[in-house]
C-alpha cells in the first residue's frame, strides 16, 4: 500500500464547549508541535462545519457526543440529530452510531473505562469504528480501556485502537496537546484518507510527536491487512528511540512472541520473528513502575483523578508507552 505516517490527534476541545484555546490558537499550537491532522470534538457542538486545509495542516470536523451513558466522537460529516441528545440506554446508543455512520462518518467509543466519566451502559455491541484506548496525558484508566479492547481482539473482533489528547488546555506547565499522537499510515492527509487509516487500523499510539515508533509488518502486510498464516511466516518489527527500562513487546494473540528491555537508550532496534498461530499481531512498548515510580503516580491519580471520579483508579504496575494496531492472520 503506497502512503506515508501521518501525525494526528483525535480528540481537540475549543472554546465552543470547554475548551481554553480558540480554533485559530488550536491550529496554531498543532502546526507549533508538527502535527499533521487534527480533528475538532467539541461537547454537543459543531466548531467546525466542514473539514479544511489550513496550511497544511488538515483540520477534521467531529463532534463529541457527551451524554450520562458514556461519550462518543463522530468525526467527518454532520450529526443526524441535534442536541441535546437523549440517549438513555444501549439501545438508544447504538440507534445513534449506527445513523451516524450511515451519514458517512467515523465513530469512536471514548475512554469507556474512564474512572471519571466512563460507559454506564454495555459497550461489547455497540457499532464503533474505533475505540480511544489511550486518553490524555497516560495513567491506570487507560490500561483497563487496553484489556477490554484485547479481549475484543480474541474474540476477532475488528475494532480500531486510537489516541486522543482531549485537550482542553494545557496543565501544570505540560503542553498536553497530541499526548498522545496517533499515527495514521494513510495514501494522504486528505480527511477521507485520515478517517479510512483510523477505520482500517493502520495507525500507531506513541506519547507523543518524536518520541518512539513502532514499524510492524509480516511479508508485506501491514497494519489493518490480513495475512494467511503459513509454515515459517516471517515478521519485522523495528522500533525507534527505545528508552532505558522500557520494554518492546510482540503479542502473537495473548502469547508474547518477542520481548527486549533496552538497558540504555536505543535509536533504534529491529527484529525478526514468526508467527505460529491465526488471529493477530500486535507489538507494544511498555515502561515497568518500580515501587517509588508507582508510588508517585498513586499520589497524582489521587490527588488529580480521585476528587471527580465515579470509580477509584487503579494504579497500575505497568503502563504503555506505545503500542500498534493488529495485523490479521487467517489460517
Amino acid at each position: 500500500m503506497a502512503g506515508k505516517w501521518y501525525y494526528g490527534d483525535t480528540h481537540m476541545h475549543t472554546t465552543t464547549s470547554d475548551g481554553k484555546m480558540r480554533l485559530y490558537e488550536l491550529i496554531a499550537r498543532a502546526k507549533k508541535n508538527s502535527l499533521d491532522w487534527i480533528i475538532i470534538t467539541d461537547h454537543n457542538a459543531d466548531c467546525v462545519e466542514e473539514s479544511f486545509d489550513s496550511e497544511g495542516l488538515t483540520v477534521i470536523r467531529g463532534q463529541e457526543i457527551t451524554v450520562d451513558a458514556g461519550h462518543v466522537n463522530v468525526w467527518g460529516a454532520k450529526i443526524p440529530d441535534n442536541p441535546p441528545y437523549d440517549i438513555p440506554d444501549e439501545k438508544a446508543y447504538a440507534d445513534i452510531m449506527e445513523r451516524c455512520r450511515k451519514a458517512g462518518s467515523t465513530v469512536c467509543l471514548n475512554h469507556p473505562y474512564c474512572s471519571q466519566c466512563g460507559f454506564r451502559v454495555p459497550i461489547d455491541n455497540l457499532p464503533a469504528d474505533c475505540v480511544e484506548v489511550w486518553n490524555t496525558i497516560q495513567h491506570s484508566d487507560n490500561v483497563r480501556n487496553m484489556n477490554w479492547w484485547v479481549n475484543q481482539l480474541k474474540q476477532g473482533r475488528h475494532i480500531a485502537a486510537v489516541g486522543g489528547s482531549d485537550y482542553h488546555s494545557d496543565q501544570v506547565g505540560i503542553d498536553m496537546m497530541a499526548m498522545p499522537t496517533t499515527v495514521t499510515f494513510a495514501g494522504s492527509k486528505s480527511p477521507e484518507d485520515i478517517l479510512r487509516a483510523l477505520r482500517e487500523g493502520r495507525s500507531v499510539i506513541t506519547n507523543k510527536p518524536g518520541t518512539s515508533m513502532i514499524y510492524l509488518t509480516i511479508g508485506e502486510a501491514m497494519l489493518g491487512d490480513t495475512v494467511k498464516l503459513e509454515p515459517e511466516l516471517k515478521g519485522k518489527c523495528k522500533v525507534t528511540k527505545l528508552l532505558p527500562g522500557f520494554e518492546i513487546k510482540i503479542f502473537n494473540n495473548d502469547t508474547v512472541i518477542y520481548s527486549h528491555k533496552a538497558k540504555k537508550y536505543e535509536k533504534r532496534h529491529d527484529v525478526e520473528f514468526i508467527v505460529r498461530e491465526p488471529g493477530y499481531v500486535r507489538a507494544e512498548i511498555d515502561m515497568h513502575l518500580n515501587a517509588p515510580i508507582k508510588k508517585l503516580v498513586g499520589y497524582a491519580e489521587t490527588k488529580y483523578l480521585a476528587p471527580r471520579c465515579e470509580v477509584p483508579p487503579e494504579t497500575a504496575d505497568e503502563l504503555f508507552w506505545a503500542f500498534t494496531n493488529p495485523i490479521w492472520i487467517e489460517e
